[in-house]
């Protein structure tokens, strides 16, 4: 990729090249600009929004019972800290819903 500047001038002018070897002369064509088809993606952002939603308000409070769990086997303490990490999840779960809908509401 080679840039051309006019000399002398404040602002710098950047022109893009495609070099082609197959020519006899290896000459450099300027860089034509293609318009690319726009995708339909509103159906792929529903989807990664409903895995978002999935794991962000499961995982905390699965997590805080597996978790909560072992503790509470370890030391004894059935099941205050199963009970603890349990609503320490629900907690976390409901301030990421908030943060999502925050977002989703912003971009529309």
């Amino acid at each position: 990729m080679d840039t051309m500047s006019g000399a002398g001038d404040d602002t710098v002018e950047e022109k893009k090249f495609d070099l082609h070897l197959d020519d006899e002369d290896a000459i450099a064509h300027p860089r034509i600009k293609k318009d690319l088809p726009k995708r339909q993606t509103s159906g792929m952002k529903y989807f990664s929004l409903a895995g978002e939603l999935g794991f962000d308000i499961a995982l905390p409070m699965v997590l805080g019972l597996i978790i909560g769990t072992k503790l509470d086997a370890r030391w004894g303490t059935q099941p205050k800290i199963t009970i603890g990490l349990f609503i320490f999840g629900m907690v976390l779960s409901c301030t990421s819903l908030i943060r999502i809908v925050r977002d989703v509401s912003r971009k529309a």
